[in-house]
């Protein structure tokens, strides 16, 4: 008998400090998708088969009602892989578990950044991307 190419290893109990809470992953999603440029949304949404209308609200925070799904399709296309999980399993919200720390500190650092309106490197990063800029 040849196994069956959808066979999976088993699921281990998710490590739930690996994961975050639906409203901080919006917030992160929601400022992701201001920092494309005027204009650039509807070809994001294109390119990437989102339905525009459902992201222009999950942008202005104005659904009716949580979208995980939806949230999970644009962080995968903004390159950001994570898994739906719902703890406790009658919880409302789920929460969004990503596959390493690495991952979820790239996560936090950038959700910070947002929330402090810094860009996430540090000062020395910054003088070095500076000198490195050509001259006008």
């Amino acid at each position: 008998m040849v196994p069956s190419p959808h066979v999976s290893a088993p699921r281990s109990f998710p490590d739930l400090n690996l994961s975050v809470p639906y409203a901080d992953v919006l917030r992160y999603a929601q400022s992701r998708l201001l920092m494309l440029g005027k204009g650039e949304l509807k070809s994001f949404c294109e390119q990437h088969e989102l339905p525009y209308t459902s992201i222009v609200g999950l942008k202005n925070n104005s659904l009716k009602r949580e979208q995980p799904r939806l949230l999970q399709r644009l962080l995968r296309s903004l390159d950001v892989a994570t898994e739906l999980i719902r703890i406790p399993p009658n919880s409302v919200s789920p929460r969004f578990l990503f596959a390493n720390l690495e991952a979820l500190t790239t996560f936090q650092t950038q959700f910070k950044s947002f929330d402090s309106n810094t860009p996430p490197l540090s000062d020395s990063e910054h003088a070095a991307g500076a000198s490195e800029s050509p001259a006008p």
